[in-house]
């Protein structure tokens, strides 16, 4: 009798393989309707979508547990299904992975160089309807006020003043005081208007002008977040302050006593609190 071949390494599971991981894995299927169903009505006056304030709403899914469980494998299951399910014109960014990120380099950082590529999708697709004959009003894609580029350029370009070196040239390299105020005004208020103009800059990718009523999502997936400690104060902030769109769902995988405890030490590097004072004191009996 031929012995069966296990295999090892994460791959795309089968379903029962899936359900035998993560019971009622389907579960989560119908948790991400729910966040579609709880997108709000876009503002048909374009004026008044650029001067809403979102709410903040963080569409979290995570998958944890210790190394060698299966999460990498439960990761990249959902991330093919959505693919195979993907009907409402979805976007499915491929997996990140914080521990192959450069010490430089940010969540935000990442996902903005993919949304990039999105933006360069969609131009390809509108270059191919034309070359087809196909009609497509104003060509927004490449031109105009309402430029999906246009409106990506800018996004990184207020996403510069988020960045300290950015922001340190920028508030030195005035010549009037008017001046130096405008700029510090700018660097002041950097981070609601970068959030402002993220929001925006995702309805548009999503929801063009011809498709008002279009529910479609950004799925985003961060695979052994635990791995690279000096990356997991960087995950959360970036979820909580940046990512935190009713478009944008999330799917996270880790050891959350790993993530845990990495944060803790984060928050007390911060507090000036690692020292060898700190832990010569005794606080309590």
């Amino acid at each position: 009798m031929e012995k069966q071949k296990t295999k090892l390494g994460a791959r795309v599971l089968s379903k029962a393989e899936l359900n035998a991981i993560l019971p009622n894995a389907e579960s989560i299927y119908e948790q991400i309707e729910v966040f579609r169903n709880n997108i709000p009505e876009k503002p048909k006056a374009p004026e008044k979508a650029r001067k809403e304030v979102w709410e903040q709403k963080t569409n979290n899914i995570g998958i944890m547990g210790r190394r060698g469980a299966g999460k990498t494998s439960i990761l990249k299951t959902f991330h093919e299904g959505l693919k195979g399910r993907n009907d409402k014109n979805d976007i499915i960014l491929p997996i990140i992975i914080p521990e192959n990120m450069s010490a430089d380099t940010s969540l935000m950082d990442v996902v903005l160089g993919m949304l990039k590529s999105e933006v360069e999708k969609k131009k390809e697709e509108k270059k191919k309807e034309q070359e087809k004959g196909s009609v497509y009003s104003d060509d927004c894609i490449y031109s105009g006020r309402d430029s999906l580029e246009k409106e990506y350029n800018e996004l990184v370009k207020q996403y510069c003043y988020i960045k300290k070196d950015y922001r340190d040239i920028l508030i030195q390299q005035f010549t009037t005081e008017q001046n130096y105020v405008d700029k510090t005004t700018q660097v002041f208020n950097s981070d609601t208007e970068f959030i402002r103009r993220f929001n925006i800059f995702i309805e548009k990718l999503l929801c063009p002008e011809e498709k008002q009523d279009m529910k479609s999502m950004i799925y985003l997936f961060i695979d052994d977040i635990d791995l690279s400690t000096t990356k997991c104060m960087d995950v959360v902030r970036t979820l909580l302050s940046y990512l935190s769109n009713p478009r944008i769902v999330t799917f996270i995988s880790g050891d959350m006593g790993t993530f845990e405890e990495a944060l803790t030490l984060e928050f007390l590097r911060q507090e000036k609190a690692l020292s060898k004072e700190v832990f010569d004191e005794v606080y309590y009996s």
